[in-house]
């Protein structure tokens, strides 16, 4: 394993095992026995490192997109679908880590300095999809405002990582119902004939309860 591999799982175990951040570098860097000048060579501050482990699994759902021999073959609108099933696939690899650290969390996570770098990342990708979307004519590209579609997706995420921090029902039924519902409104807003999947939404969100 490598050493930024090491201390990114070094951070998450110690957050988890004595339910606090560290108190510095130092104390990391102690408990996991590197040097702190190692740290430095891949982190600049706990900050950094805590963005780094949101962001990695925005990076990693990239990867397997782009890997994915069928992806480019799909719609945008499977693409949007495949995109957020992946990542939340990811976020299920370290579940324990983000609800002890981000289960409180009261605000949309883009006002945390933590996920800053995941959501420009989400937005970028998001905006590949829904510029092939309009290319495609798979949704209306409307003057003044069809510019600024991709600007809705961080709020769909917000949504969506309420409804999994929330979420025991088995395999995650409940956010995989969210994710496809959202899509779809989203799309059908986007479209020409939003009425059936804004009212599927409704009852869905109603149903659910997550904020």
């Amino acid at each position: 394993m490598a050493q930024r591999e090491k201390i990114i799982k070094g951070y998450i175990e110690f957050e988890l095992l004595n339910g606090r951040s560290p108190n510095s570098v130092f104390e990391l860097t102690k408990k996991l026995k590197f040097e702190e000048a190692d740290f430095y060579t891949h982190f600049g501050s706990l900050d950094a490192l805590r963005s780094a482990i949101v962001a990695e699994f925005m990076v990693k759902t990239t990867a397997l997109l782009d890997e994915d021999t069928n992806y480019d073959a799909f719609s945008a609108r499977e693409k949007l679908l495949a995109m957020f099933f992946t990542l939340f696939e990811q976020f299920s690899t370290q579940r324990s880590y983000l609800l002890a650290r981000y289960s409180e969390l009261k605000k949309a996570p883009e006002t945390s300095k933590d996920w800053r770098k995941f959501m420009t990342l989400l937005s970028e990708r998001a905006n590949l999809i829904l510029s092939e979307a309009k290319m495609q004519e798979e949704i209306k590209d409307r003057p003044l405002i069809g510019q600024h579609y991709a600007k809705g997706i961080p709020v769909v995420f917000t949504y969506l990582f309420r409804v999994w921090i929330n979420d025991d029902s088995e395999a995650f039924a409940t956010t995989d119902a969210a994710i496809e519902k959202s899509v779809n409104l989203s799309f059908d807003m986007l479209g020409s004939s939003p009425l059936d999947s804004l009212l599927d939404f409704g009852k869905f969100a109603l149903k659910t309860k997550v904020f």
